[in-house]
């Protein structure tokens, strides 16, 4: 078996996370161009609300049916082939989009787009697994989360400033080109260690089965669900919520928002560090889901005192992106639950969980309105409850050996 000799091996292990990383970006910013166009694009091809929900649509379907294939076909073939596939759906995605004209046409890239985009997040967990050390998992994956989470705010306001000076179109265009970038880059330098080449292959159906008789990944699924899940709901929608409610003004509810973002971007690097540095990956959880609710609870309920212009509340929205980011740490406790040959898939389930439960959290709150009050009092409880769900859970998930 072929041995990499360590500078040479260095030398690849910083390629493929400077690779990997730029494609979790590039798939992330995909929702950002959405975003920042919508009314252009419903313009353009002459849309109504139901036939733009309908186009956006069709990415959320796309990357929901293929996310557990994705894990299979990066545990069962070369993660170079994988990737640069996934990367050509994508740019064909966007390149049809530059060119759409029709609901029908926009819809198709779209899905193609959300096919492609399913694999980035997993490619990175198993790729980092691959070639970096147990110990490094865990902060690599949060490092991602962190460049991704800081990037994606940065390109989203990149977007909107040239809506005015480029049509969608011409962006989806430039767009198809950086992908074409990333594709020859992922082609050269994207390859599994030399000892993974002769790792065990199984079928899709014995993979699922293997990884569906773990009870411990049903658990961390679901408690991933119910504390990752949460934090990017109240992230991408209810913390705009909450400041509009106290009457916030927009330039400081931007502010409160980034101190957020700019807690989960610190905490989820340093929190895997951290649990590296006490052994125990179910301590910190504990600590960050309990602390990190309560601060949650702070941030919906406590009055937003405009002492040195709103600095309270700020301090407590930092604190809860910083603290319940730690529930990135599922991620690693199933990695390494699992072997080298369900280990895609196993996270992709994790993956999907996370991704459909954070879509259900963003409309599933308002089902708790009363005809008597219609304050968020009485629905936004459930977000602190699901967290809650997830410290029960914790219980019942074992200290990752090794």
């Amino acid at each position: 078996m072929k041995i990499l000799p360590k500078a040479h091996k260095s030398v690849r292990q910083s390629l493929i996370w400077l690779i990997i990383t730029i494609f979790v970006i590039y798939a992330f910013c995909l929702t950002n161009v959405d975003a920042a166009f919508i009314d252009e694009i419903k313009l353009s091809l002459k849309l109504n609300d139901v036939g733009i929900s309908i186009a956006l649509g069709s990415f959320i379907l796309g990357f929901a049916i293929m996310q557990i294939p994705a894990g299979y076909l990066l545990d069962r073939y070369n993660t170079r082939w994988i990737v640069c596939s996934s990367i050509i759906l994508i740019v064909i995605g966007n390149y049809l989009i530059s060119k759409a004209d029709t609901l029908a046409l926009f819809s198709f890239a779209n899905f193609l787009q959300g096919l492609g985009s399913s694999f980035a997040f997993i490619a990175a967990g198993v790729l980092f697994s691959e070639w970096f050390s147990r110990a490094m998992f865990p902060i690599l994956m949060g490092f991602i989360e962190t460049v991704s989470t800081l990037i994606g705010a940065l390109l989203h306001y990149v977007f909107v400033i040239n809506s005015q000076n480029y049509s969608w179109q011409q962006i989806y265009s430039i767009l198809a080109i950086v992908g074409s970038i990333l594709f020859v880059l992922s082609l050269l330098f994207i390859k599994p260690p030399p000892e993974h080449h002769h790792k065990q292959h199984i079928s899709f159906k014995a993979s699922l089965q293997i990884v569906a008789s773990n009870p411990q990944i049903w658990i961390c699924t679901f408690a991933a669900a119910t504390s990752f899940g949460i934090l990017l709901a109240y992230a991408d929608l209810w913390y705009a919520q909450v400041q509009k409610y106290y009457s916030v003004e927009h330039n400081q509810t931007a502010i409160i928002g980034s101190m957020f973002y700019f807690g989960i971007g610190l905490g989820t690097p340093l929190l895997g560090w951290i649990s590296n540095l006490v052994k125990s990956r179910k301590l910190i959880l504990h600590i960050t889901l309990v602390l990190g609710n309560m601060a949650l609870m702070l941030a919906i309920y406590l009055p937003h005192f405009t002492i040195d212009t709103l600095i309270i509340i700020k301090i407590i929205s930092f604190c809860t992106g910083f603290l319940l980011s730690g529930s990135m740490l599922f991620y690693t406790i199933v990695k390494e639950e699992t072997s080298a040959n369900t280990r895609g898939v196993a996270l992709s389930i994790v993956n999907m969980a996370v991704f459909l439960f954070n879509s259900v959290m963003l409309l599933i709150p308002y089902i708790f309105l009363t005809s008597i009050s219609r304050q968020f009092f009485t629905y936004l409880w459930v977000l602190p409850f699901c967290v809650m769900i997830s410290i029960l859970l914790l219980y019942f998930i074992r200290e990752p050996q090794g």
